[in-house]
């Protein structure tokens, strides 16, 4: 028979409850074993769906001096898997007979597996046989039951807080890219001011029409996410050419080295355009070159003019400038879904990322054949989906 304290699992449910991240609950949960089922040995094992195994997460002290840590369990290499795929409880009085455990050798005599829906397994044992009785089974169930209800909260409380962050650093980068077609607008209604032409409230109008979708975005964001849905075939050039309009400084220079039709979302395209071109002028100066041009599976990456043809697949396209390029310490982390920072270039490259990503694609950064930044959109394996960071 099994010895347990209602007042210490009360105690426990209590600080599971409380608890903010998976860590502290795993830990609770093990230190609570010896307390309320007098026995010494307990484990939790939480389920890496990339791995597909069980990972050991936390552990009573007895167990530690006991086991040779750490124990992975995989799909058909103990009694722990089995119970977690068939999400079921399952005791063991006599060890001894039993031919699927993970280590025939364990000196564990008697052990109750409590499976925790899809988050993993806790195992509480004893070196010596033990029977449970109902009693102890229904106490063990309610114990498991806890903890999964703890690991839920914390995982929709961190789900919570990444979206909320998420939505702010939204925000910030709408704001970032508002900047540019607002600018036009300042630019073409002082020239209507100064000179009386009319012709310039065209630009003006384009300004506003490209400040319109980037609010109709955010709103789709704010009710129902942000995803990559209307895509449709693009010539480069074409949206290329439309985006400077909206992005161009002073004296920068775009040289299109050629076209193909891209597959994408145009809206979110002419924001990684905006941004690249930005970007480049951010760190070139108002008269950097850029130049823009389709990449091919047969090693070809630029070509002389857009009206020459080559031979071999399209694969991607490139942005490239005559600017200072990027120092090599800041390659990995430039286009890092998570390098969102207070600065308009952290701000532009992050949302540049986050639509590469979404369209299935890859992004890269090297240096361009004038010793500047060379961006390079390229062909994926992931599948096309929503902004899933956000």
């Amino acid at each position: 028979m099994v010895a347990f304290d209602l007042d210490s699992f009360e105690a426990v449910t209590q600080q599971l409850m409380a608890a903010e991240s998976e860590r502290e609950i795993c830990e609770i949960a093990m230190s609570g074993i010896s307390s309320v089922f007098e026995l010494p040995l307990g484990a939790l094992w939480l389920y890496d769906s990339d791995a597909s195994e069980l990972q050991l997460a936390a552990s009573t002290e007895r167990a530690d001096e006991v086991f040779d840590w750490p124990v992975t369990y995989r799909p058909g290499n103990s009694l722990s898997w089995e119970a977690f795929e068939q999400d079921e409880v399952r005791t063991y009085s006599e060890l001894d007979d039993e031919q699927r455990q993970y280590n025939e050798n364990s000196p564990v005599s008697s052990e109750i597996i409590l499976p925790l829906a899809e988050y993993g397994v806790i195992n509480i044992g004893s070196l010596a046989p033990v029977t449970f009785d109902g009693e102890t089974l229904r106490l063990a169930r309610m114990y498991a039951t806890h903890v999964q209800a703890a690991l839920q909260k914390a995982e929709r409380e961190h789900d919570l807080r990444v979206q909320r962050d998420r939505m702010e650093q939204f925000i910030g980068v709408v704001s970032h890219d508002l900047r540019n077609p607002l600018h036009v607008v300042e630019g073409r209604l002082e020239l209507v001011r100064e000179t009386g032409d009319l012709s310039h409230l065209e630009d003006a109008e384009e300004g506003v029409a490209r400040m319109e979708a980037l609010i109709d975005d955010l709103l789709t964001l704010a009710k129902k996410g942000y995803a990559v849905e209307d895509r449709t075939a693009i010539s480069l050039d074409t949206i290329v050419e439309q985006t400077w309009e909206m992005a161009r400084t002073a004296d920068a220079t775009l040289r299109v080295e050629g076209s193909a039709p891209v597959f994408g979302d145009q809206n979110r395209l002419k924001q990684v355009f905006e941004n690249l071109f930005r970007n480049a002028a951010d760190h070139a100066g108002d008269d950097v070159t850029v130049w823009v041009g389709p990449i091919l599976d047969d090693g070809t990456a630029e070509i002389d003019t857009a009206d020459e043809r080559t031979e071999g697949r399209v694969t991607g396209f490139y942005v490239a400038d005559d600017g200072p390029g990027i120092p090599s310490d800041e390659l990995d982390s430039l286009l890092s879904v998570d390098s969102f920072s207070g600065s308009d270039t952290g701000l532009g490259l992050s949302i540049v990322t986050q639509i590469i990503d979404a369209h299935g694609w890859d992004i890269s950064v090297t240096e361009s054949r004038a010793g500047g930044a060379r961006f390079e959109v390229t062909d994926g394996t992931k599948p096309v989906s929503p902004f899933h960071s956000w």
